[in-house]
């Protein structure tokens, strides 16, 4: 018997086999290519990814007269002379003069008032369901009380340097965006002629 009647013996007695086994991988391809495709539209769609799309709101300088003394950096990293390290950056570092007023840079509910040991004292103020802004190294005096409402251009507190992790910055606001709880970058809300 040749190669060739072996062959057409072996097809016909696993005929099944064959077709099921084929029929299995073509289903396994069809499965990781659905799979793919689905997790590249989760990427896309991800609510972790900050996109430069500007918004509807737009906020006023936190600082009366402020000067940012270090910006924004998710990817590059900024030496911090305290820590004596490089780090990210997720905030921004405003400075002004001693004493500067430190503003409520929208209208919105104070949600948190706290005091930590890196971050200073700390206002949180929430502005919608997905919007909170951050004001850490205030001074210990704090005008507000969780609950209250505030306005855009409101008082909140002083800068200060009660942040020890950049005291040697001097007194200054550091200041977060979170948006879904994830920091953004807060220069897409700051106006720009506040900059």
């Amino acid at each position: 018997m040749n190669f060739k009647d072996r062959f057409t013996m072996f097809f016909q007695r696993y005929k099944r086999s064959i077709i099921a086994t084929g029929l299995c991988f073509l289903a396994i391809i069809f499965v990781g290519v659905v799979a793919a495709k689905s997790a590249e539209n989760n990427l896309l769609n991800d609510d972790n990814v900050q996109t430069s799309t500007p918004t509807a709101i737009t906020f006023i300088m936190p600082v009366e007269n402020g000067t940012i003394i270090k910006d924004y950096s998710n990817t590059t990293l900024k030496y911090n002379s305290t820590l004596k390290q490089w780090e990210s950056h997720k905030a921004v570092d405003i400075k002004g003069a001693d004493d500067a007023n430190v503003l409520a840079v929208y209208d919105g509910e104070v949600i948190s008032v706290e005091t930590t040991y890196l971050m200073g004292t700390v206002v949180k103020i929430k502005h919608n369901s997905s919007l909170v802004t951050v004001y850490g190294s205030l001074d210990e005096i704090v005008l507000l009380n969780v609950g209250d409402t505030v306005t855009k251009g409101q008082v909140i507190g002083k800068v200060s340097t009660s942040a020890k992790n950049e005291s040697n910055d001097g007194a200054h606001l550091h200041f977060e965006v979170l948006l879904d709880n994830v920091k953004v970058d807060p220069n897409l809300y700051l106006e720009t002629s506040n900059k």
